[in-house]
């Protein structure tokens, strides 16, 4: 049944200010009757749900190996894919968490193809727009809270507690044979509150405390840490760079925790992952440079990113970017300023402008970038060009680093405008057209 269509003719033919107006009761109409038609899928299936700024599309797919490598078959509703039973799509709705009618359907499907878990990225918005209302949770993963998403939650408070709702109703919802278990970042600085929801079990992990936490880290082309889980210590060696990815790791290693699979398969399962869509993502060339895409969109995501490219860098790092339109403008700014302080020279661009002007998009963050370098950047609008120029003035040695849209498969330009965009695919093409940099 597609009710995409009866959904758009709703639109038009409701006032938009009653339409507004009555939005909360629209949206859990659609979970409730979306869950009603697939006859309550998310009770049929094990549901681990992921939720936090960075790091869900990543900790979605270390989990999702561990429940391949412990033999389980499983299904994955990511920002990247959507997976069931080892059949994988790219997830081309640019959404985070689907809609209602769409969760229910896939959950369905994930039955009837034999599934018996499932693993979920659960957005703030996703959550206080009943996206997956009517799902019994059974594990809760928290990652880590930075600043996001305030043009719809408006203050960091209400984000963490919209991302609260995946916690809060964990011992509220049907128990399917697993203890209700929170994992959560022990390092991260709202931990206490995401810890202190009550359920079954809880886990805790990191770098610097946690139940299960990392020790000697070595990083490289590849990373190796060894992981210690109680008395037990694991060596670890995994071909996904940053100390940043050590955190998704260990909280999917926590899920495996949880559900007492075998730690060597589960291990096995997390070194199995050698690369995330549009995450660190690095480009082949034959031009004597490093060239990355990445999906950071906040100040937060920027700093863990370019911290980890000076590491590596053996030259200047040149980043281009640009930021959202009808979203978050307070952290434009800021973007500039993080971009002015860690990179070597910038290429402002336009990224999704949606109903926004994308000169006035780039002229705020480069307000920022003001604030902490003069110069040594540039405005070019045209993504492709800027792209361009940035592989032009790269040097031998440098990194080249292009931000915000990672895996995404199609740009919003506002409205119903759509226009495809597979930045690998764009960095490929031009690079057939440079010439190999001269020492």
């Amino acid at each position: 049944m597609k009710i995409d269509p009866i959904l758009n003719f709703g639109r038009k033919i409701i006032p938009k200010n009653l339409f507004h107006m009555g939005q909360p009761v629209y949206h859990w109409l659609l979970a409730f009757t979306g869950n009603l038609v697939y006859r309550l899928p998310g009770r049929k299936l094990i549901v681990i749900g992921i939720t936090g700024t960075n790091g869900k599309s990543t900790t979605a797919e270390l989990t999702s190996a561990v429940l391949r490598a412990n033999g389980i078959k499983y299904g994955m509703l990511s920002t990247v894919a959507i997976e069931i039973a080892g059949r994988r799509q790219d997830n081309t709705t640019n959404r985070t968490t689907l809609g209602r009618w769409q969760t229910a359907k896939y959950l369905r499907e994930m039955i009837d193809a034999g599934c018996t878990h499932v693993v979920i990225e659960v957005a703030s918005e996703g959550l206080v727009m009943y996206r997956v209302w009517g799902i019994p949770f059974d594990i809760a993963v928290y990652t880590n809270l930075s600043p996001e998403h305030l043009n719809t939650h408006k203050t960091m408070e209400n984000y963490r507690n919209a991302k609260g709702l995946l916690f809060a109703g964990l011992t509220k919802s049907k128990k399917k044979g697993v203890p209700k278990t929170i994992i959560a970042n022990a390092d991260d600085h709202e931990f206490k509150y995401f810890h202190d929801f009550p359920a079954d079990k809880k886990i805790s992990y990191g770098i610097a405390k946690g139940e299960v936490w990392a020790n000697n880290i070595s990083l490289g082309n590849k990373t190796s840490y060894e992981l210690v889980d109680d008395e037990t210590k694991y060596h670890v060696t995994t071909f996904l760079p940053a100390k940043f990815n050590i955190y998704n790791e260990l909280a999917a290693y926590c899920v495996g925790k949880a559900l007492n699979f075998d730690p060597g398969k589960t291990l096995i399962g997390i070194e199995s992952v050698k690369q995330i869509a549009g995450r660190m993502q690095e480009i082949p060339n034959k031009l004597g440079l490093r060239i990355f895409i990445d999906y950071a969109v906040t100040p937060d995501a920027f700093e863990l990113l370019f911290t980890e490219l000076r590491r590596i860098s053996q030259g200047r790092i040149i980043s281009v970017f640009g930021a959202t339109g009808d979203r978050d403008k307070a952290k434009r700014p800021e973007l500039g300023r993080v971009a002015g302080k860690m990179t070597n020279y910038t290429v402002l661009t336009d990224e999704e402008s949606y109903s926004e002007n994308p000169s006035v998009i780039v002229d705020s963050i480069a307000e920022g970038l003001e604030t902490v370098r003069k110069g040594n950047y540039e405005i070019i609008l045209n993504r492709r060009d800027a792209i361009k120029r940035a592989l032009e003035v790269a040097e031998l040695g440098d990194i080249v680093v292009v931000t915000g849209m990672g895996h995404q498969k199609y740009r919003n330009m506002g409205g119903d405008k759509k226009i495809e965009w597979d930045e690998a695919k764009v960095i490929s093409e031009i690079l057939t057209e440079l010439k190999p940099k001269k020492k």
